[in-house]
């Protein structure tokens, strides 16, 4: 059986809920004037209070202080109790500026009072009774209420709301627990007060907005504006006050648990911190992802990828062969992405390029996550496969370049034995200064005069343009061998220019290829780190490149669209 009290208080809260209601429908239909409307709120809190819910006592900092380790308020709980009912009640409805995000707020923040009440086992059952109720209703407007219809409820909300704190958390003998209602109802709160700050900074009109609470102009939301000016969409906006929401509500059930005011600190200055690095890559003019009409590429971190299959490829290296003009192709995966936001240098060679093909599976899916999917993967060895049959079929000439010595020569011997007709023009090594020179062992035991291996660049270069290739394949690793085509694409005259990277090891047999079904589901990057340890340390930029993908598709789905 309830007793007395309880029933006595329960039949204070279902009349002022009633009145609420009421109250937020007639100033749906006839717009009562602020003070008109806040005269009737602070009625229906002073016959809430007189029913019994008021805020008497606060737990202290510390158990050590007076009366029992409470603040009693006495002559000040009737006024603490009148400005908490009406700032939440107004903070809550006033969210209807916000986009009609009201019931996903209230249920938020019902559910976490419901939460934090049952893991401090206070047994207020009372609290925890009109939490779920609460969060029930809330939920029903979510899910089948179309938004705004009934947004006259929502004053109503926020002074249940209010009732929840006060019957419940604020009673708590928690430490924290006064700062809890705060987190809980920190976004309403926050909203409410920067806007009344707001419109006492604002001088547009100075009469109307002398006093702005009593005006009605604090009533008007500038969080959400505030967050559009920053760049955000209206619906930007709204799903950054929920996440708001959710974060600050959390944050209350882990102090709720923990009772640690350091560790309130450390979770208000992460959030924080996650915020401004959300909002200042919302107001950075950075490229997330796009599509150039011009020339008809999607830019992934502002480097362009040509929208092309591996049959458009070969197609478009065909004509670049029959122009006789040269031009340079580059197969970028997500590490080169992540290097070409470093180097200006490989970057511009990049937008230069006459083809830019998406070798790593990691392109494919940050596209895809981005909303500007592409065809397929277009990989160098695939596509060196393809050149390959092409050129055994219309007799055009190959010149392979790169490796150590000996491996280009092996890939082409391959070669010729898998596409019988194929011409190979000539292969040669691709150490060439004198840095590489001490990198590489076979060249450095064959030959110790390092100034001779400097000019044979030089020598490399007159060669490939004597014979004159159709296709130049140059294996020496990003971004190197894309660099070393750019220098010196006009002096070799080659038609089509291509870095391979390690291709060469795979075409000689030296390092073999991933199966096929690694291949088809994107995981031969994990292959070659099995076969090929010293690149495991490539591992953790493919994770960079993930976080970049998330912040850039929370971002792309925050920020104000052109």
């Amino acid at each position: 059986m309830l007793e007395t009290g309880m029933v006595f208080k329960i039949a204070g809260i279902v009349i002022c809920s009633v009145l609420m209601v009421i109250l937020g429908r007639v100033d749906r239909k006839r717009k009562l004037l602020p003070g008109i409307k806040l005269l009737f709120q602070i009625l229906i809190s002073l016959i809430i209070i007189y029913f019994g819910v008021k805020i008497e006592f606060l737990r202290a900092p510390s158990s050590s202080s007076s009366m029992g380790g409470y603040f009693y308020l006495s002559y000040l709980s009737v006024p603490l109790t009148i400005i908490w009912l009406i700032s939440i009640t107004n903070s809550i409805s006033q969210e209807d500026e916000l986009g009609d995000i009201t019931p996903y707020i209230v249920f938020i923040a019902s559910l976490t009072f419901l939460v934090v009440s049952l893991v401090q086992r206070q047994g207020l059952i009372l609290a925890e009774a009109l939490s779920l109720i609460m969060a029930v209703i809330s939920f029903i407007f979510i899910k089948y209420i179309p938004p705004g219809k009934f947004s006259s409820y929502y004053m109503s909300f926020g002074f249940m709301l209010a009732v929840i704190a006060i019957v419940g958390v604020s009673k708590s003998t928690a430490a924290l627990t006064l700062l809890i209602p705060l987190l809980i109802l920190g976004v309403p709160i926050i909203d409410s007060s920067y806007s009344i700050v707001a419109s006492y900074a604002s001088q547009e009109n100075p009469t109307v907005e002398k006093y702005p609470f009593f005006s009605g102009s604090g009533s008007k939301s500038r969080l959400r504006q505030k967050l559009q000016s920053y760049g955000f969409s209206a619906q930007g906006a709204n799903i950054t006050i929920i996440g708001v929401s959710i974060y600050l509500s959390l944050s209350a059930l882990i102090i709720s648990i923990y009772q640690n005011f350091y560790l309130l600190i450390t979770l208000t200055a992460f959030g924080w911190m996650v915020f401004e690095l959300l909002k200042n890559k919302v107001r950075s003019e950075e490229l997330i992802i796009g599509r150039d009409i011009l020339t008809n590429r999607i830019q992934l971190f502002q480097v362009g990828i040509d929208q092309v299959d591996n049959q458009k490829t070969i197609q478009k290296i065909e004509e670049f062969i029959v122009s006789k003009k040269p031009h340079q192709i580059v197969t970028p995966d997500t590490l080169a992405v992540l290097r070409a936001r470093k180097d200006p240098e490989y970057h511009a060679i990049l937008e230069s390029a006459d083809l830019v093909t998406p070798d790593g599976a990691g392109i494919l899916w940050a596209a895809t996550i981005l909303n500007y999917p592409l065809v397929e993967r277009v990989t160098g060895i695939d596509i060196i496969h393809n050149i390959c049959r092409l050129a055994a079929k219309k007799e055009y000439s190959l010149y392979l370049l790169g490796s150590y010595p000996g491996v280009a020569g092996e890939a082409a011997l391959n070669l010729t034995r898998k596409y019988p007709g194929i011409k190979i023009a000539g292969t040669h090594h691709g150490y060439f200064s004198g840095e590489d020179f001490q990198n590489c062992e076979d060249v450095k035991n064959s030959n110790s005069n390092s100034n001779k291996n400097n000019k044979e660049e030089e020598e490399v270069v007159a060669e490939i343009k004597e014979k004159r290739p159709d296709i130049l394949l140059v294996g020496m690793g990003v971004p190197k061998q894309e660099k070393w085509i750019s220098k010196n694409l006009d002096k070799l005259d080659v038609p089509v220019c291509m870095g391979v990277g390690g291709s060469f090891d795979v075409l000689s047999g030296r390092i073999p290829r991933a199966p096929l079904w690694m291949q088809r589901h994107g995981m031969e990057w994990i292959y070659r780190s099995i076969k090929q340890p010293n690149r495991a340390f490539r591992t953790l930029a493919l994770f960079y490149f993930i976080w970049l993908v998330i912040l850039g598709k929370t971002v792309y789905s925050l920020k104000e669209e052109d």
